[in-house]
């Protein structure tokens, strides 16, 4: 069946958009190949100097008091930002961020955050796909993780939960909901700690 050709025009938009350019090369009765080109730029780096100037602003820490990490694994710049507003009130929280699944694997494994908040529709791999990893490996199994997602249908929700996730949430996301779950996933932390020494 043939098509309109909007996509085409389209995509041919967006690459234009991201500086680059786009082509088609066409043999009558062989078929198209479409080709595109973009710049080349560094790979997405974790967002450590963002969260970490947030922090400077928060009540010091009073004596005692331990430091969590929380790791927040998000491609959305806007779900991003509204965390990094949340956990900017706690001073006994700074964040890590990533941008997808395997930066997230990685910043878990380096920094062995506290809790980890995992976006499940993440380019790359998922966030399920990530949870399953981190679980696998004995440096990361015992960190909880807790998924966010827009699918807020109860099956999504039940099997997450069956694949290791320690809480499902919905977006958008619900601040108390949050804070409770991040003090659950807290207070297992500190039960673990407790257990070990």
């Amino acid at each position: 069946m043939a098509g309109t050709g909007i996509g085409l025009v389209v995509t041919k938009r967006l690459v234009e958009l991201m500086g680059g350019a786009l082509g088609a090369e066409s043999t009558v009765g062989e078929g198209s190949v479409f080709w595109f080109e973009l710049r080349s730029s560094s790979a997405p780096q974790l967002g450590v100097e963002t969260a970490e100037a947030a922090s400077r602003d928060k009540t010091p820490l009073p004596i005692g008091v331990p430091l969590h990490t929380l790791l927040y694994v998000e491609d959305n710049q806007a779900n991003m930002k509204l965390v990094e507003h949340i956990i900017a009130r706690r001073p006994d929280m700074r964040l890590l961020t990533a941008v997808n699944g395997l930066l997230g694997i990685e910043a878990a494994r380096a920094a062995r955050p506290t809790v980890i908040l995992m976006d499940i529709n993440l380019p790359g791999i998922s966030g399920v796909e990530a949870m399953e990893i981190l679980r696998k490996d004995p440096a990361t199994t015992h960190i909880p993780i807790i998924a966010l997602s827009a699918n807020a249908n109860p099956r999504d929700i039940e099997m997450g939960l069956k694949k290791g996730f320690f809480r499902y949430l919905t977006k958008p996301l619900k601040i108390k909901e949050f804070m409770a779950t991040l003090n659950a996933a807290l207070e297992v932390r500190e039960g673990q700690s407790t257990v070990a020494q």
